[in-house]
């Protein structure tokens, strides 16, 4: 008996065949009827006589295959044209339906199956001739045949090329095609789904089509109900998984990050920082400054926020959690503003801190802008001082500009507008502001001595010129 495609679970192509050469195709065969003797069954029908034919195929199943889509389990092929088949049923059935098409001697086949025969299998031995006992022959005990298995067990699992995975079950198996999605599902090592594309049932085995695995990945192929076998057994209820690895020809695993080393004395700084202002109605501006921090190895504490409005002194600290994603504050008038970020972590240390600031410019309704919006950072090295919040002694302690609030990734961001920044100026970053101020005093003497000197000079040829 030849091997053949049991079910296809996605599709078959066989009616898709038949309506573009209907025209063409053999008449549909009728008058089928079928008789078994024990496993021997024989199949007769009427001749197709619309065209030469070349052979028959006599399909059987264990289900109707009228009123199951066409569905077959196996089939057989006559020698020439003729209209009687015996063939042996299979051992694990008790009855089979049997319809048939005629394919022409072009090589075109039956349309449809438009009818079938029933017939009972009995797969009882044929009983033989027990010779007569003799006075001094011993009685012999009689075995009793195994039961039928009362599961289907998923014997093995295994990977064939970068799409493809075969499991082999126990005995044949089954399953309705609607529901064959919600029986069999893939998945990794992180719950990932390996996408399925089809699976092919033959007997039992079953092929699996997916997407291209990943090299070296675990899987889990899992079957769960409909999934059953031939003669209604359920799966067994612990042998229905196995673990498979992806081929060695799939895709390549994504590169992994590399993880951060923890250094107790010296926590990371935040980085990707953005500082982003916004004018408000009132003429005073909405402050956003957004960031990202490496917390993998979940050694930080927390966010540790200054403000400034003079870039020397600082107003006292917010301590924020460390899982948020930037602050935002309102209400901030005209005028340099800076922003000092540090974090903090588990054993009390603090990071050297990013600070950004940012030259508001006045805006009047009818005038616009009066003066250039810029921005500018300072590198960790330079001294800033900070207020001393337990000295009582110390007055005219500045207070924090605006409130902060946290924004975390389930905070809605509006669209940051009212503001060009392309005509923002951008501040050179690596010049501390003692070296500016130095840089400015030196080129103002600079400058008095020489207008000092064009004065003498002046005055010295005025008297030269009165001699």
């Amino acid at each position: 008996m030849r091997n053949k495609l049991k079910i296809i679970c996605t599709l078959t192509l066989l009616s898709a065949v038949g309506n573009v050469l209907a025209a063409a195709s053999p008449s549909a065969v009728e008058g089928i009827s079928a008789s078994a003797t024990h496993s021997e069954v024989t199949v007769t029908w009427d001749s197709v006589t619309s065209d030469p034919i070349a052979y028959y195929r006599v399909y059987y199943s264990a289900q109707s295959i009228l009123e199951n889509n066409g569905l077959f389990d196996d089939f057989e092929t006559t020698e020439g044209n003729e209209t009687t088949l015996t063939f042996s049923a299979p051992s694990d059935v008790d009855e089979l339906f049997i319809a048939a098409i005629a394919v022409s001697e072009e090589g075109l086949e039956s349309e449809f199956f438009t009818t079938e025969a029933y017939v009972e299998i009995s797969n009882t031995p044929v009983p033989t001739a027990i010779p007569t006992p003799t006075p001094t022959a011993q009685p012999t005990n009689t075995l009793p045949t195994p039961s039928e298995e009362q599961s289907v067990r998923l014997l093995k699992a295994e990977v064939t090329s970068p799409t493809t995975i075969v499991t082999t079950f126990s005995s044949p198996i089954t399953v309705e095609e609607a529901r064959a999605p919600e029986g069999l599902k893939i998945e990794n090592a992180k719950g990932e789904l390996l996408h399925i594309k089809s699976i092919t049932i033959d007997r039992s085995t079953i092929t699996i089509t997916t997407v291209v695995q990943t090299k070296g990945a675990v899987y889990n192929v899992q079957f769960s109900e409909p999934f059953m076998g031939k003669n209604g057994q359920a799966l067994d209820a612990s042998d229905r998984a196995a673990l498979v690895s992806g081929h060695s020809e799939g895709k390549e695993p994504p590169a992994k990050d590399p993880a951060r080393v923890v250094d107790p004395v010296s926590p990371p700084d935040i980085t990707d920082v953005q500082l982003v202002p916004q004018i408000q109605e009132n003429g005073g501006y909405t402050v956003t400054m957004e960031w990202t921090v490496d917390n993998t190895p979940r050694d930080l504490y927390g966010i540790i926020v200054y403000q400034t409005r003079d870039g020397q002194t600082f107003g006292p600290p917010s301590l924020l959690p460390i899982d948020i994603g930037g602050v935002q504050l309102q209400n901030v008038t005209p005028g340099f503003f800076g922003l000092y970020i540090q974090t903090i972590n588990t054993y009390g240390y603090v990071s050297p801190g990013i600070f950004q600031y940012t030259n508001l410019p006045q805006y009047i309704p009818g005038y616009g802008f009066q003066g250039d919006l810029t921005f500018g950072s300072m590198d960790s090295e330079r001294k800033i001082l900070f207020n001393d919040m337990n000295n009582n002694e110390k007055e005219d302690v500045p207070e924090n500009i605006a409130t902060i609030e946290v924004i975390t990734k389930d905070t809605p961001l509006q669209k940051i507008e009212g503001v060009d920044h392309s005509a923002a100026v951008e501040e050179f970053n690596g010049i501390h502001w003692q070296n500016a101020a130095i840089l400015a005093g030196g080129s103002s003497i600079v400058i008095l001595i020489i207008i000092s000197a064009f004065i003498f000079l002046s005055k010295h040829n005025t008297s030269s010129s009165l001699v």
